[in-house]
């Protein structure tokens, strides 16, 4: 008797308190609860309002396109029947309740399968499924050999047949008689994740390396303004200077074409020179290449055309 008096008079205090909504669906710290105990409908576990009171699991997690990764915070509180709605409860009170009712709490765990362990399942599944398909892919190119004759060639056949780059028009550098890139052969460009990547091709057999300098700057500004140009919205721009080489340039050459790497903070910039030595099939960078060494080191190679591979036509 004295156990009841003491629950109804504690759940009198806290009714004002009483039921609020949890704190979001699907996004990092929501809330959620379970039923653990379902209590008696008597006047014993009834709020002032006349709700009837049951004991549940509440806990926050974070969950990812409605996988439940991670569950903290859980905790026992006065379950309600209005969705979503609880009384916080201390351990004592809990522990009162579930005696009152002559009743004992389950042991843990309180989750179903699914939010405890399953959901962690699925997300490494799903990682491993793209991490898999990221390394195959990688794989791929990097196993893509050109049978066009030149080195030029074949690292054009590269970036746009392999890595999925497109080749743009001269003029989109070009848009007025003032400027003209000299040594250009050809300019591709992509988004990648974040990032819009662009990778102007020079022939140094067709410019000087003085020119390359004087004209820099020019090129850095026009390269600015390509991502607005193509209408692509990202982050971040890269821009790649490949210089190629059909004879091999000398050590104060590379210097003086790594020196030609610029950054622009304000728009999220850089540009990367990449010296390319046919001769030597040597790569040399400021910093690091897109794509990889091990893919462009593929245009060194001429890939063999097998006759087998050649259908003869019909002889009548």
């Amino acid at each position: 008797m004295k156990n009841t008096l003491f629950l109804c008079l504690f759940l009198l205090v806290i009714a004002p308190n009483a039921a609020h909504a949890k704190a979001g669906l699907i996004s990092f710290g929501g809330e959620n609860i379970v039923p653990v105990v379902e209590l008696p409908d008597d006047e014993r576990f009834q709020t002032v309002d006349g709700d009837y009171v049951d004991i549940g699991y509440i806990y926050k997690s974070v969950e990812i396109l409605f996988i439940p990764l991670w569950n903290y915070d859980g905790r026992f509180a006065g379950m309600l029947p209005q969705q979503d709605a609880y009384i916080d409860l201390t351990p004592l009170q809990v522990t009162g309740l579930t005696l009152e009712a002559g009743m004992v709490l389950p042991e843990a765990p309180y989750l179903d399968f699914w939010h405890r362990i399953g959901g962690k399942i699925v997300c490494l599944v799903l990682c491993g499924a793209l991490a898999l398909y990221v390394r195959r892919n990688m794989q791929k190119k990097a196993s893509y050999f050109s049978s066009l004759p030149t080195g030029q060639e074949r690292l054009k056949d590269i970036l746009v047949n392999s890595n999925e780059f497109v080749e743009l028009a001269a003029s989109v550098l070009e848009q007025d008689d003032k400027f003209k890139v000299q040594g250009l052969e050809f300019i591709v460009a992509k988004k990648y994740f974040n990032n819009v990547i662009s990778i102007s091709v020079f022939d140094m057999s067709k410019v000087s390396i003085e020119q390359v300098q004087a004209q820099n700057d020019d090129l850095f500004n026009r390269l600015l303004g390509l991502k607005k140009m193509l209408a692509m919205k990202s982050q971040n721009t890269i821009h790649y200077l490949y210089f190629t080489f059909d004879s091999s340039p000398t050590a104060l050459e590379i210097t003086t074409l790594k020196k030609l790497r610029k950054r622009k903070i304000s728009k999220a910039s850089n540009l990367i020179p990449i010296i390319i030595d046919f001769e030597k099939q040597v790569i040399e960078s400021a910093m690091g290449v897109y794509p990889s060494k091990k893919i462009l080191q593929n245009c060194f190679t001429q890939a063999e055309t097998h006759l087998d591979e050649i259908v003869e036509p019909a002889r009548v």
